[in-house]
């Protein structure tokens, strides 16, 4: 686990901890405080039960906001769809716990946790914009491996890469050279504007695409200004093929 992910859940396992012992702890002084007419009497659990699934949903929160941060893919559109996707899951959850345990109906609990739940979401994002989120530096270069040597590959040099059972092949016009990595794991460092994947284990750099050629069964190649080509899948045709209208 690196030191990121560690960071994450400790926040979450540390912050909902907090408050649901502040919650518990607050109803039972206010139990015996007042008289047994107006006490609540909850259950010692009913703050982990209302509030225990956001152990879980508060990491992948920041997984997910930090792995569109470092493809620069977070916009505004992108934050809110991820928040209203974890309300919708919570808000779900929450309906069928209570119906089933507590024989609640699915209208009053949306209606009782309605405000908290958008609350606790907002917070969550504010954490990790102010004491997570990462500036992720765009480099330039990627260490590669040819023979015993290392060096560093500039991307502006890459034509295109291959994924190779343990490594990546990154070429270049003249040269080939080996990493010990996976396909996605080189995608996350590279930007959207420059490269694109045009099969499961292809990447081309955008910058040497002369055209692509469509074949009959519907997939195709593209073919590069250096004379080689690189594989084109069904799947990913139409982004490519976008990308490259976009940039004419």
């Amino acid at each position: 686990m690196t030191e990121q992910l560690k960071k994450e859940w400790a926040i979450s396992i540390g912050g909902w901890s907090a408050l649901i012992l502040f919650l518990t702890g607050t109803y039972m002084l206010y139990d015996l405080a007042m008289p047994a007419s107006q006490q609540i009497n909850n259950h010692p659990a009913w703050a982990l039960q209302e509030w225990g699934i956001w152990y879980l949903i508060t990491p992948i929160i920041f997984r997910l906001l930090d792995q569109y941060h470092i493809k620069q893919q977070l916009t505004h559109q992108k934050l809110i769809g991820i928040l209203a996707l974890m309300l919708c899951i919570s808000l779900t959850y929450q309906s069928i716990f209570d119906l089933f345990v507590f024989n609640d109906s699915i209208a009053y609990t949306l209606l009782y946790f309605a405000p908290s739940h958008p609350l606790a979401l907002f917070v969550i994002s504010f954490i990790w914009h102010t004491f997570l989120r990462i500036e992720h530096r765009v480099n330039s270069s990627i260490e590669v491996e040819r023979g015993a040597k290392k060096s560093q590959l500039n991307y502006d040099d890459i034509t295109h890469i291959n994924s190779a059972s343990n490594y990546v092949e990154f070429h270049t016009q003249e040269q080939q050279f080996l990493k010990r990595t996976t396909l996605k794991q080189v995608e996350q460092q590279l930007l959207d504007s420059q490269f694109i994947r045009t099969h499961r284990s292809h990447l081309v750099n955008l910058n040497f695409i002369e055209r692509i050629q469509i074949k009959p069964s519907g997939s195709g190649l593209v073919l590069l200004k250096n004379g080689q080509s690189v594989a084109l899948s069904k799947a990913f045709k139409p982004k490519v093929k976008a990308r490259l209208e976009n940039a004419a």
